[in-house]
């Protein structure tokens, strides 16, 4: 609860500094305008997004438990949902709450899974994000695109000694376990690090897997970035596409940091940051889309949110008690 409290205040700030650069009177008159026949296609991408990477935890837990892509397809709407209005990770967690509970998976490993499938996923980012920093025209500088750059190498490096070399991080975690002085330290280290590195054994797969795992995490951000490609051609804006899937890829990274319930001032100041601030979109424009965007994903999850939990006959009580004693 402290936790929710800080980040509540820390999205009142941002939304404060926000109202300092737009003209909120502006915004609501570009709002006024949205063409409501392009809704349509924003909320069947909304919908897709989840529906694919839904396919990329089927294949990612496949080698444990054959799990119903449909359960998986809903599993990611309650998710969505509780990520939405209590941002601390409890969605990725509620999945391993659920697949212990319906699968008879491993409780610890479940969640680590979960995250797992994360991590996987801000790879993908990393190495998108550092491609697409090449070629469209950005107001960041070279800088930037190094540093990202050594962060993906920095985790695929770390990625590759766990799942590809698990001996040689082995003896690693051995001698990192010695250093320790404290001889309980040295045990729960032990413990931890044995639990990590046998969980990340469910990325020692074949290369066919791995490939479909990276497509379908590709085609998800495809559908992200013409959600925002639709965004602003409903308020009359044509924008290139290819800036709408780097800034998706951008808005991600800021997912990293601590958000209020409902990412109330942090959408917002990340959607001027990225649209305004990188490509140069005019301020209100921009300020504009995604205050239009945070309203119709809010609608959005929602909807999909209550179909899920209704669909999956999930005791959403329990499972948030759960999700936030493990968070």
């Amino acid at each position: 609860m402290i936790k929710i409290l800080l980040n509540t205040l820390l999205g009142l700030v941002l939304i404060f500094i926000w109202s300092r650069f737009v003209n909120l009177r502006q915004i609501a008159n570009i709002i006024s305008g949205t063409n409501l026949l392009y809704l349509g296609p924003i909320f069947f991408l909304l919908l897709l997004s989840p529906i694919i990477r839904a396919l990329r935890l089927k294949i990612f837990l496949a080698e444990v438990k054959k799990v119903k892509l449909l359960d998986l397809i809903f599993l990611n709407g309650v998710a969505i949902m509780l990520n939405f209005f209590i941002p601390i990770r409890a969605g990725e967690i509620a999945k391993g709450i659920y697949l212990n509970t319906n699968y008879q998976l491993n409780l610890g490993k479940s969640v680590i899974w979960i995250f797992l499938d994360r991590f996987v996923d801000f790879l993908i980012v990393l190495l998108l994000a550092t491609g697409f920093l090449l070629v469209v025209p950005t107001s960041l500088g070279t800088k930037f695109t190094i540093m990202v750059s050594i962060i993906f190498i920095l985790a695929s490096g770390f990625a590759y000694l766990v799942i590809f070399q698990l001996k040689f991080s082995q003896k690693l975690a051995q001698i990192l376990k010695n250093l320790l002085i404290q001889k309980h330290i040295r045990v729960y280290f032990e413990k931890f690090s044995n639990f990590i590195l046998e969980s990340f054994k469910i990325l020692d797969r074949h290369p066919k897997d791995l490939f479909f795992m990276v497509l379908l995490t590709v085609l998800a951000y495809c559908s992200d970035g013409a959600i925002w490609y639709f965004m602003f051609i409903s308020l009359g804006s044509h924008q290139n596409y290819l800036k709408m899937y780097l800034g998706q890829l951008l808005s991600a990274l800021t997912y990293l940091v601590p958000a209020a319930p409902g990412y109330v001032g942090s959408a917002e100041a990340s959607g001027l940051l990225i649209f305004s601030g990188v490509f140069g979109i005019n301020a209100d424009l921009a300020s504009a889309t995604t205050v239009l965007f945070h309203i119709i994903v809010a609608i959005f999850t929602l909807l999909f949110g209550i179909l899920s939990v209704f669909l999956l006959k999930i005791d959403l009580g329990l499972i948030l008690k759960k999700a936030l004693n493990r968070a």
